[in-house]
C-alpha cells in the first residue's frame, strides 16, 4: 500500500466577512429581520452592516431585574409627527435617531405614552430601547401632564426626566456628568446590555409584578 499523502493544513479558519446582510445580523442578534431594519433606520447600525458591531451587540448580556422594577420604552425610528391628526402634540418628530440632540431625544422619549404614572414615577429609572438595544436612560422626576387623543379612550402621559446617559455611535455609553452616583452604575450597566420584554405595547415593566398590557 502506498504511503498516505496528507492534505496541506490550512493557515486557519476562513476569515469572516467584514460586513453582513440583515438576515445574518438578525440570526446573530436573535431578533426579527424587521428589527434589524429598525436598527438601521435609527442609525444604530450603519450600512453596510459591520460584522464586528453586530458581534459586539450579540455578546451583551440581557438585563435581569433581581429586585424592584424597570420601566422600558420600546420605540421605533424617527419620523415626522402628524399635527393634523394630533393637534395637541407639538413635537416635530416621533421615534429615535442616533442624531437626535438631547432636547429632541427628550421630546421623543418622555411623551406621550399610555402608561401608569404612579408606577413610572415609583420605578424612577426609565430605559429607552430600539429592538432590544438600550439607547438612553432617564431618571423620571415628575409627571408633566396628560391628554386623550380624539380617537382614543385612555389618556397618554408626559413625564419630566433627567438624562443619565445615552448610546454613542460606537455603541459605548456616554454618561452625563451630573448623573447621581447611585444611578450612574445602574444606567451604564443598562446601556451595556440588551433588554427583552414580553409586553405588547411600547411601555413595559421589567421585573416586579405582572401588569396588564397598555398599548
Amino acid at each position: 500500500m502506498p504511503v498516505p499523502v496528507l492534505a496541506v493544513p490550512a493557515d486557519g479558519p476562513e476569515p469572516r466577512p467584514a460586513t453582513i446582510s440583515r438576515s445574518v445580523a438578525a440570526t446573530r442578534l436573535d431578533i426579527a429581520y424587521g428589527s434589524v431594519s429598525k436598527l438601521v433606520r435609527c442609525h444604530i447600525l450603519p450600512l453596510p452592516i459591520p460584522a464586528a458591531l453586530v458581534d459586539k451587540l450579540a455578546a451583551r448580556p440581557d438585563v435581569v431585574v433581581a429586585a424592584g422594577e424597570l420601566t422600558v420604552l420600546r420605540t421605533g425610528s424617527k419620523e415626522p409627527a402628524d399635527p393634523a391628526k394630533h393637534p395637541q402634540d407639538e413635537r416635530k418628530y416621533i421615534g429615535f435617531d442616533m442624531g437626535h440632540s438631547d432636547a429632541e431625544l427628550e421630546e421623543t422619549s418622555l411623551r406621550w405614552w399610555r402608561s401608569d404614572p404612579d408606577v413610572v414615577l415609583d420605578n424612577e429609572v426609565f430605559a429607552i430601547t430600539v429592538a432590544t438595544v438600550p439607547v438612553a436612560v432617564y431618571r423620571i422626576t415628575g409627571h408633566v401632564g396628560a391628554y386623550t387623543r380624539p380617537d382614543e379612550t385612555r389618556p397618554r402621559h408626559h413625564y419630566a426626566g433627567q438624562l443619565l446617559g445615552r448610546l454613542r455611535a460606537d455603541l459605548e455609553p456616554a454618561m452625563r456628568q451630573d448623573t447621581p452616583g447611585h444611578l450612574r452604575t445602574l444606567a451604564e450597566q443598562i446601556l451595556r446590555s440588551r433588554i427583552r420584554t414580553s409586553s405588547g405595547g411600547p411601555i413595559a415593566y421589567l421585573g416586579g409584578v405582572e401588569r396588564p398590557v397598555v398599548d
